[in-house]
């Protein structure tokens, strides 16, 4: 009798287990909403000014002084000329020291970058022989005594260091060194200009450019004083962060074959092209010109005009839809320009003064 009940009380407890584990589930509904929220285009409008700089600009010329160089520093003294005759009748206030691309040691020390005075120079009271300033008299004889009384060739001068050169002299023209060239100014826009018809070390650190001409010994690995990223660092670090500092190369351009040749078949020395020099213009948006040019005039008129303030790039408050981007610039709608995310690149540099007009639709 009790078995019985036992079994009985066990079936149906199990019976209400299954009726209760088959019993309806109510779930409570995860509300979805079957049309995305698309939020409306935000359309932007901006006017923006090219802001005027400081009318200060500190010049470096850097000369390459080995053997095959003389004529071409001879077309860049006829061209100095014009070039700062463009400039004083400019609102330019400028200066400009110089060095050359050559080794010196002294006491067994080697130096890079050193100041050389100008020749038939008369400064004024106060201003070391170096330092050419704005309004001396007979500035063509000046740049032409002074590249003839260059020493050409000769010890030091075969492993050209333009970069090099131009980044020593910026240490010794820091505005924290009282005691240094005293080249640059606070403020003051920065260029250099190096004309030279082989690269960096000769061959830009790059042994597959040695040619059977070449002297031995020709290829020398570039070191860290070699590199433009260095030279720009050492520039921020001696001037300011935000010093306008352009770069500008005269030289054989690289891809010019042609140029090469000539250059190869009228110097004492094979030529090769400046791809580093070409690198650290590219990277201080400097000018690029021909070694092979008749004159350096023209090349040097186009970095004077990279020389006051400008603007190369915005920086958008968002990324545009590229079909959206209106650009107007001084009111004129202009297309000279590409977008990388939300960077606005204009392909040449907007001077001062250039007023901008944007409208874009944001992504």
């Amino acid at each position: 009798m009790e078995r019985t009940l036992f079994k009985k009380l066990v079936l149906a407890t199990a019976i209400t287990s299954l009726c209760s584990a088959c019993a309806k589930m109510n779930f409570t509904p995860v509300e979805t909403n079957s049309e995305s929220s698309v939020a409306p285009s935000k359309t932007v409008n901006v006017s923006q000014t090219v802001a005027y700089g400081n009318k200060q600009v500190d010049f470096l010329i850097v000369f390459d002084d080995s053997n095959s160089m003389l004529p071409d520093l001879k077309k860049l003294a006829a061209g100095l000329g014009a070039f700062t005759a463009s400039l004083e009748s400019s609102d330019i206030d400028w200066q400009m020291c110089m060095t050359t691309t050559r080794t010196v040691t002294t006491a067994g020390i080697p130096a890079w970058g050193l100041s050389y005075d100008w020749v038939g120079y008369t400064p004024t009271s106060g201003t070391p022989a170096h330092l050419l300033k704005r309004g001396t008299a007979n500035l063509d004889n000046i740049f032409v005594n002074t590249v003839n009384a260059m020493t050409i060739g000769g010890a030091g001068s075969g492993d050209e260091r333009g970069i090099k050169a131009a980044l020593e002299h910026f240490k010794s023209g820091a505005l924290a060194n009282t005691s240094g060239n005293g080249c640059y100014r606070p403020g003051a826009a920065l260029s250099v200009i190096i004309v030279s018809n082989e690269d960096e070390r000769s061959v830009g650190g790059d042994q597959s450019k040695v040619k059977p001409t070449d002297a031995d010994g020709s290829y020398i690995p570039l070191e860290a004083g070699d590199l433009p990223v260095n030279m720009i660092a050492q520039a921020q670090s001696s001037f300011g962060d935000d010093v306008r500092f352009t770069f500008n190369s005269i030289i054989v351009k690289p891809g010019d074959s042609s140029c090469e040749a000539t250059q190869d078949a009228s110097g004492t020395s094979p030529s090769h092209q400046g791809t580093i020099y070409a690198q650290a213009s590219n990277m201080t948006e400097g000018g690029i010109g021909s070694i092979c040019d008749a004159n350096f005039t023209n090349n040097l008129n186009t970095f004077k005009d990279k020389i006051v303030n400008s603007m190369s790039h915005l920086t958008l408050q968002c990324e545009p839809e590229p079909s959206t981007v209106h650009v107007f610039i001084n009111s004129q709608e202009f297309t000279d320009f590409t977008v990388n995310g939300d960077v606005l690149k204009f392909k040449s540099p907007l001077v001062e003064g250039t007023k901008i007009d944007l409208k874009f639709d944001c992504k």
